[in-house]
């Protein structure tokens, strides 16, 4: 288990709670205090004295996330069922993708990965694990149904069969840093154009698609902001070609705009967030009004948990009132979070009027009028995992060149002939028609070597063109 996870065990739900010691100068959680009353009031032993069970979890959240609902859910578990729940958080080694891949590698020679809860991602990958028989049937009550809709900006809720259910919705938008900006007198960026100006050449941190989901998502809402595949394309290639870098993982690209290596940077919301509170004399998170989707991060029960009883309660808590509560009120509030700051939106409709006022200012309620863009939904399947590899090809594979043609694009006052040839896209790939059948035929690896291979002779060749 990590280190800040036992840290914070130890603080919550060891003895200290009943005597309310203090650790680094700050009170012990109240909410411990009180469930070690009702805990002895109910059992006649003392929270610290209950049996502890144990839950496996995989995740790419981050440890605030892990810790803060570790430690709710096992106070109310210790309530409500006499016992304390321990997570151990399960690492890979990366995040949503490398997590996909491990549980189908797992599931290719078990029937049981020895894993109770996947949590976190973004819906594509969990529409292909319970696709691919890797998720089981979870119980939803009516309540958590009530208040979650089944659709929303083109994407599902959750899944009609119950095998996945968003437990939080997440948006995309841009991180930057404002005194770096303001030292280069750079206005702010506000929509996903922006980033594409000149004065942004060399500044704009980014992620490998091909390496993270949620990169992936992000440059789709910037494609989906396009009137078309062509024209959303175009004003993509735009803002790669204004990179200084692209970062393995989502999160160190984000983390990247804090340190000063890049001013600005694309990313999930919670990743945004994240460093909005770490860092809130220099850091900002700007959603760009009605170009970005909500879409649900889900969480889902494996194929035969080694706990499963414990894992639909997990499950139970998260998607309650104050389970979804934890993830927007502000430290120390009644159903808070006890430390950090987790800023993100719940997706339950209810807990934005329940809570009114009382939510973190960074919270976006994604329901509100005007907040969310509308995706085509049948564009983003068939093109998902066809611009993950073309924005490899094009700017992972070929980064020099595209900077050395987006240089002389801005050199040249954006020439219309250059600009036109710096906009092509791969004949397969120039119109929407042949998305589907394109996205067929990545799956399979000698045709996605071909292909990509094909690709990057293109765009290597295009952009010699453009900067000549």
């Amino acid at each position: 288990m990590k280190t800040a996870k036992l840290l914070l065990s130890l603080v919550v739900l060891s003895g200290l709670v009943a005597s309310c010691a203090k650790r680094g100068g700050q009170q012990t959680d109240p909410r411990a205090v009180e469930a070690d009353k009702q805990v002895q009031q109910k059992y006649g032993k003392s929270l610290a004295e209950l049996e502890t069970v144990k839950l496996i979890a995989i995740s790419p959240h981050n440890t605030d996330i892990e810790n803060e609902y570790e430690a709710a859910f096992s106070l109310q578990h210790a309530v409500e069922f006499g016992q304390k729940v321990d997570i151990d958080w399960r690492d890979v080694g990366g995040g949503s993708t490398a997590i996909l891949r491990h549980l189908r590698n797992v599931y290719s020679n078990s029937d049981t990965s020895g894993i109770d809860i996947v949590w976190g991602g973004g819906d594509y990958n969990f529409q292909r694990l319970a696709e691919e028989g890797i998720l089981q049937p979870m119980e939803i009550s009516d309540d958590v149904l009530a208040n979650v809709p089944e659709m929303f900006g083109g994407h599902n809720m959750f899944d009609p069969q119950h095998r996945w259910c968003g437990s939080a919705v997440s948006g995309f938008g841009v991180l930057y840093n404002k005194p770096l900006l303001e030292r280069l007198k750079i206005e702010p960026p506000k929509q996903w154009e922006d980033l594409a100006s000149p004065q942004f050449y060399g500044l704009v941190g980014l992620t490998d698609p091909t390496q993270s989901g949620s990169a992936a998502s992000s440059y789709q809402m910037i494609v989906q902001s396009g009137k078309d595949w062509p024209s959303g394309w175009a004003k993509l290639l735009a803002i790669l070609g204004n990179a200084k870098k692209f970062y393995s993982g989502a999160g160190d690209a984000a983390e990247a705009v804090p340190s000063g290596e890049v001013a600005l940077s694309t990313c999930i919301d919670f990743y945004g967030t994240l460093r909005v509170v770490r860092y809130p004399d220099t850091i900002v998170y700007v959603s760009p009004k009605g170009q970005t989707s909500f879409g649900p991060d889900p969480i889902a029960i494996l194929r035969n948990p080694p706990n499963g009883l414990v894992a639909q309660r997990l499950v139970n808590f998260v998607l309650s009132r104050p389970g979804q509560a934890l993830w927007a009120l502000l430290p120390g509030t009644p159903d808070g979070p006890a430390r950090v700051e987790l800023g993100r939106q719940p997706i339950r409709r209810d807990v934005y009027e329940h809570y009114a006022g009382k939510l973190s200012s960074m919270i976006v309620n994604p329901y509100a009028s005007g907040e969310s863009m509308a995706i085509d939904t049948r564009l983003w399947s068939d093109s998902f995992s066809v611009l993950r590899k073309l924005v490899w090809a094009a700017a992972v594979k070929n980064r020099d060149g595209l900077r050395a043609a987006k240089k002389k694009l801005i050199e040249t006052s954006f020439d219309a002939d250059r600009l036109a040839e710096f906009n092509k896209l791969p004949e397969d790939a120039a119109d929407r028609k042949g998305l589907g059948q394109l996205s067929t035929k990545l799956r399979d690896k000698k045709q996605a070597d071909i292909i990509i291979t094909g690709w990057i002779s293109f765009f290597r060749d295009k952009y010699k063109r453009t900067s000549q």
